[in-house]
């Protein structure tokens, strides 16, 4: 039997896909504080797990993009996805001190890495420009249902149930997953690429173009890492006291706020670029990011509810531009290097943004003489400094030639 379905059907298909499976990247981090006692970890220890998932996830997507020049990205994709499963059901089972979470971990985010590469480019090639936006969103922002999902699902187990059952369920959903993206790869998974190959590409010879979408996706990643990484400390400390909100349902709330945001965000901002052009929505959401990223530090004393709208706000325009950076990168490249483009620029960005929460980390022990955190800590220049991050990705998106990227619809 052959499938041939619609875009707009496969995008769909894609869409269920990337939600389920990616229910398993923050499985581990949802019933963490459970398992610092149940598995007798120290914070430290309790980190480089999922430390091991994101350096998984980071070296996959390099390899992932990078040999999507010479492998048909949907087998790829389908490989990396049944990893995905196994590694899940295997977190599931035999996860159970740090030795065994952390290899587990990884494997995991070596599968993560391997979807979220190829996926990028089959919406690439599946979709021209003036759609190409909206399409890309849909991928990141089913990738970030995904993530709310699994913290959510995984936090609750753990507070209410057991935290296998949290991960048993993860599990079962990556298998949905699989079978969403075998049935949008089905009549494309055997076919050959049709472009010739070239083997030598030199990333120092990217167009300007291309390099002041790197530089931006790069100040982006420093923004984003960081936010993600200290925005859910930062609302804990602050709100622990403000609201009458049961600790769990806060941390469910504050979950939410910074990662459903992605899904909505993703799609507006791809849809505005397909209507506006690339360059005016990274330009006013790179602005507007930094804007909140100087604004956050100042909140500590606003009403629970006005820190929660802030903060939705921040993550909203922080995210946003994911989507648009990377279909603004494949529509001014070929197709016979884009593997490899995404790659040099995810290891690029990815690499950067990795460092910064240690980062911003030191400046908070910094401006505040080293002592523990609390509800008077001082975090002003901490997010000023990813402030200053979105300042650069504005200043290289103004950089951009309009003409080169999206065009409005006719």
């Amino acid at each position: 039997m052959n499938y041939h379905f619609s875009n707009s059907t496969w995008l769909a298909l894609l869409f269920i896909g990337r939600v389920l499976t990616a229910t398993t990247f923050f499985m581990y981090v949802g019933s963490m504080a459970f398992l610092i006692q149940e598995w007798n970890l120290s914070a430290t220890s309790a980190g480089l797990i999922q430390t091991a998932l994101v350096v998984g996830f980071a070296g996959s997507l390099y390899f992932s993009s990078f040999y999507s020049d010479f492998i048909n990205p949907n087998q790829i994709l389908i490989f990396s996805s049944i990893l995905n499963s196994l590694g899940a059901f295997l977190f599931f089972y035999f996860a159970n001190d740090f030795y065994s979470a952390l290899i587990l971990n990884f494997i995991l985010g070596v599968a993560a890495g391997g979807i979220y590469g190829p996926s990028m480019i089959l919406v690439s090639e599946k979709f021209s420009q003036g759609r190409k936006g909206f399409a890309m969103g849909m991928m990141l922002g089913g990738q970030s249902l995904g993530y709310a999902l699994s913290l959510s699902i995984t936090f609750t187990f753990s507070n209410f149930y057991n935290f296998k059952d949290g991960f048993l369920i993860c599990a079962i959903l990556t298998l949905l997953g699989l079978a969403s993206f075998a049935l949008s790869s089905y009549s494309d998974l055997f076919k050959k690429l049709d472009f010739q190959i070239i083997k030598y590409f030199k990333v120092t010879e990217q167009s300007y173009q291309n390099k002041n979408l790197i530089r931006g996706y790069t100040a982006h990643c420093i923004e984003l890492f960081g936010m993600w990484a200290w925005m859910p400390v930062f609302l804990s400390l602050i709100l622990v006291d403000k609201t009458y909100l049961n600790p769990i349902i806060l941390g469910l709330v504050i979950s939410l706020t910074l990662h459903l945001t992605g899904v909505f965000s993703n799609v507006i901002s791809g849809y505005f670029s397909d209507k506006f052009g690339s360059k005016n929505v990274l330009v006013i959401f790179a602005i507007i990011s930094a804007l909140f990223s100087f604004l956050v530090g100042w909140i500590p004393n606003f009403s629970w509810l006005l820190i929660l709208i802030i903060s939705f706000l921040y993550s909203f325009f922080t995210i946003g531009d994911s989507g648009v950076l990377t279909a603004a990168l494949t529509d001014s490249t070929k197709r016979n290097v884009l593997g490899r483009s995404l790659a040099f620029r995810s290891m690029i960005g990815i690499g950067f943004g990795s460092v910064t929460p240690g980062i911003f980390g030191f400046i908070l022990d910094f401006t505040n003489n080293h002592e523990p955190l609390s509800q008077q800590t001082n975090w002003i220049y901490a997010f000023s400094f990813l402030g200053l991050s979105g300042l650069f990705a504005f200043y290289f998106a103004t950089k951009l030639d309009r003409n080169k990227l999206s065009k409005t619809l006719s």
